[in-house]
């Protein structure tokens, strides 16, 4: 075993020093959490982060591998359970999740009315993984029964990007998100799945960002947010899987999407004939 017993705890210690796992927060404690990552306590953010909180990252019946820190228990749980591979492992918690991107926007380099506007992205952005019935649908769980059955231990949350969309919108607009800017936040929400926008084709970049607003102005706007936002949403999920010796180990492949977007941009422009 590569690593010491606790190396998750631990691992989280350094992102949210003095915090442990989390039960079940109340609204004081949700509008601590949002004043320390510098967001509005308002009701309506109160609410997202109970909602995010109560939301789990993980199938039901694996709490064997998920409800300890202890490494070496939960690379025996995963071996009993012939699960190879389990994604979001930051936390049972899609809480945690959101926080650790919030967490990891202070440190780009953007200005801060950006980072602000990236944190609030982040607060909403799988706001539809909370919808009712959503792994309950016969698509979701046929996808699920399929990724279980190679060993990947996650929810499959397919389409969540599109959900929830009047929710997420009212609560952006109490935050005083309106207008464009409204428009361009709503956009970056729906296509944050497109994580692969470093290796995209031109074409299918300019289809995306076409999208995006009138002008290649309030596209580009919206196409570097959308980048920074996968890449801290990348960046905010940890990954155990068995390495080639067959050691448990955490994997974290660093994902440089919005430091690359001059890159990106180049090449939609280049499809658009304007390059």
């Amino acid at each position: 075993m590569k690593n010491s017993k606790n190396y998750l705890l631990h691992k989280k210690m350094e992102i949210f020093p003095g915090e442990t796992r989390e039960n079940e927060t109340s609204e004081a404690e949700a509008e601590g959490e949002l004043l320390k990552s510098g967001i509005q306590a308002i009701p309506e953010n109160v609410r997202t982060v109970i909602e995010l909180q109560k939301t789990k990252q993980h199938p039901d019946n694996y709490q064997e591998i998920l409800a300890t820190d202890d490494l070496e228990k939960i690379s025996k749980a995963m071996r009993d359970r012939e699960i190879k591979q389990v994604i979001h492992a930051e936390d049972p918690s899609l809480w945690i999740h959101c926080k650790l991107a919030m967490k990891l926007a202070e440190f780009l380099p953007i200005s801060e009315e950006k980072k602000a506007d990236l944190k609030l992205i982040m607060l909403y952005h799988d706001l539809g993984k909370t919808k009712t019935g959503l792994s309950e649908r016969s698509e979701i769980q046929a996808i699920q029964k399929k990724e279980l059955g190679r060993g990947k231990l996650y929810k499959v949350a397919k389409g969540h990007a599109t959900e929830r969309p009047m929710d997420i919108k009212v609560r952006l607009k109490a935050n005083g998100i309106t207008g464009k800017k409204l428009e361009m936040f709503m956009a970056v929400v729906q296509n944050h799945m497109e994580t692969q926008l470093a290796d995209l084709p031109g074409k299918r970049l300019a289809k995306i960002f076409e999208g995006f607003g009138e002008t290649d102005g309030e596209r580009k706007e919206a196409a570097e947010m959308l980048a920074w936002v996968v890449q801290v949403d990348g960046n905010a999920t940890m990954h155990l899987q068995f390495d080639e010796q067959g050691e448990l180990a955490q994997l974290k492949k660093e994902n440089t999407t919005g430091k690359d977007f001059d890159k990106i941009w180049e090449r939609y422009l280049e499809a658009e004939g304007k390059q």
